[in-house]
């Protein structure tokens, strides 16, 4: 099944700057085989469920590992 998501991660508790965040989850999507694509409060991805899905549980993951106490 395809689904397109329009994905905003904002990490709570790390100061102003979340670029490194954004490119980080950035790089996730693209080695998931995904084509994201950012806008001006998220990022666009199409393609099938659970590649989409798993992609964006490893964003959290990753922001998390980053030091991001939260996310919302």
């Amino acid at each position: 099944m395809k689904v397109i998501a329009d994905l905003c991660i904002v990490p709570v508790g790390v100061g102003v700057s979340l670029s490194k965040y954004v490119a980080a989850c950035e790089r996730v999507l693209i080695e998931a085989g995904l084509t994201p694509q950012l806008h001006a409060y998220g990022t666009n991805v199409e393609g099938e469920w659970d590649a989409v899905m798993a992609a964006v549980k490893r964003c959290h993951e990753v922001v998390h590992e980053m030091g991001a106490p939260r996310i919302t």
